[in-house]
C-alpha cells in the first residue's frame, strides 16, 4: 500500500493481514483526501479502527497536526508503529491498542478536528455510538469532519451542516462537516 500525496507521497506502508482488516484503497483514499481538500492542515485526526493507520499517516502528509491511531487488535497495532517508525514520524503521533469505545471514554479531554471512522462493517452501532459519544462529550472542534467509510449510505443528521457522499463499488464514504 502506497501514500497518495503530499510529503510522504509514494512511500510504502505495512498493513496487517487479518481478517478484521480491510484497508482503504488507494483511490478511495485520494478521492476522500481530495473531497476535504487543504481543510486537512493543521487538523488533530483520531483514526478509530486504524489497521495500518493509512487514513491517518494520508492526513499527516497532508498538512495534518497531529494523529491519534486507535485500534484494539496487537497485530494492527504493530503494524502502525511500524509505519510510523518508517516514516519517522512519531512526534505527531500517538498509537493506542484499546477498543473505541475505551478510548473514548478515557480521553474525554480531547478535542478533535478529523474523525475516520471505519469499524468492521458487521459492527453498524459503532458509527452512531460514536458520533453521539463525540458530541455529547465534546470532543469535537467547531470545525470538526468526520468520514466514514461503511457498507450503505448515511443521512446527514442534525449534528452536521453540510455532507457530502460518495460509492466505490460496494464502499461507500461519506464525509460529514460540523
Amino acid at each position: 500500500m502506497r501514500i497518495v500525496a503530499g510529503k510522504y507521497r509514494h512511500r510504502l506502508i505495512d498493513y496487517p493481514e487479518i481478517v478484521s482488516t480491510r484497508p482503504t484503497m488507494d483511490k478511495v483514499r485520494e478521492a476522500l483526501m481530495s473531497a476535504i481538500g487543504n481543510e486537512i492542515k493543521g487538523k488533530i485526526v483520531l483514526d478509530l479502527f486504524a489497521g495500518s493507520g493509512a487514513l491517518g499517516i494520508e492526513s499527516l502528509s497532508r498538512g495534518a497536526e497531529k494523529c491519534y491511531f486507535v485500534d484494539n487488535n496487537q497485530i494492527a497495532v504493530n503494524v502502525i508503529k511500524n509505519n510510523i517508525k518508517k516514516l519517522s514520524i512519531s512526534e505527531e503521533t500517538y498509537v493506542y491498542k484499546l477498543s473505541y469505545k475505551d478510548f473514548l471514554e478515557s480521553n474525554q479531554d480531547k478535542k478533535f478536528s478529523l474523525v475516520f471512522l471505519d469499524p468492521p462493517y458487521k459492527q453498524k452501532d459503532a458509527y452512531t455510538t460514536t458520533i453521539d459519544y463525540l458530541f455529547s462529550k465534546e470532543m469535537l472542534t467547531d470545525d470538526a469532519i468526520i468520514i466514514m467509510e461503511s457498507d450503505f449510505e448515511m443521512k446527514l443528521n442534525s449534528h452536521f451542516k453540510k455532507f457530502k457522499h460518495y460509492k466505490y463499488g460496494m464502499i461507500h464514504v461519506n464525509i460529514f462537516w460540523r
